[in-house]
């Protein structure tokens, strides 16, 4: 069944109830930038997944990044100067459903498609020598799944990532008393991240009242690699993490570290 293995038994992860109030996608109707890279990548079951890079011909690390469950691949076209500032080649990705993609996301099919965007760009030679996978929020679930399955990803960053599934399914208004064996290997961020080997760098606002630092604390302290850092950015919150002066030069030194 490939890398993500679906059990025979009913999971609130992958029921509609869970995923309708776990992603908010909406479409974009915006024309192609001039100078961009578009991929549309076949995902199956209809679904075509819409990517979007950044060239930079001077970068020598790509930076596939996922991004939160309110935001679309464009959304980024701004900030892809800055990535490139730090010596990244941004590559963003949507969900099924969000900005040109097509299909119904759910929480599993976004874990499967990292693999498919992944193989995808491994494949048509988009990704430089360094390869680096970045996801905030609900994308540091993709980010993990790819980071802890590829040993030939050599960089990964969550920014305000969940780690327990707990605590996700119950801000989605629903209530589970615990996960089995078979949702922990999919769905547990701080379990899977244990076999994360590359470099980490776990990035969270102290004042995110929506994902508690707690829980990238215990990303970083479970994160599977010798070469971790953990940053606690003050006077921030869930989606304002970039008003914080030390999110570039944290970002930055993480990458020239590489």
């Amino acid at each position: 069944m490939g890398l993500i293995e679906k059990n025979i038994m009913s999971s609130i992860f992958d029921s509609q109830v869970f995923n309708a109030n776990l992603f908010f996608p909406r479409a974009d109707s915006s024309p192609a930038l001039a100078g961009i890279d578009e991929y549309f990548i076949d995902a199956g079951n209809d679904a075509r997944i819409h990517v979007r890079r950044h060239p930079n011909p001077a970068a020598k690390l790509s930076l596939l990044f996922f991004h939160g469950n309110g935001e679309i691949v464009s959304d980024y076209d701004n900030l892809a100067e800055h990535f490139s500032r730090l010596g990244a080649e941004l590559i963003i990705a949507d969900y099924r459903g969000y900005g040109k993609s097509t299909g119904n996301p759910t929480l599993r099919s976004s874990l499967e498609d990292a693999h498919t965007i992944f193989d995808y760009l491994k494949k048509e030679e988009v990704f430089k020598s360094i390869v680096g996978v970045m996801g905030r929020s609900l994308g540091g679930a993709p980010t993990i799944e790819l980071c802890s399955k590829r040993s030939h990803i050599q960089a990964c960053i969550l920014e305000s990532a969940y780690a327990d599934p707990i605590p996700l399914v119950e801000r989605r208004g629903l209530k589970i008393d615990k996960t089995t064996p078979e949702e922990d290997a999919v769905f547990n961020n701080s379990l899977k991240i244990a076999t994360v080997k590359c470099p980490t760098l776990v990035m969270h606002g102290a004042d995110d009242f929506l994902i508690s630092p707690q829980e990238a604390k215990l990303n970083y302290e479970n994160a599977g690699t010798k070469i971790k850092t953990l940053e606690i950015l003050e006077g921030v919150g869930h989606n304002d993490m970039m008003m914080n002066p030390s999110y570039f030069s944290t970002l930055k030194r993480f990458f020239d570290s590489l």
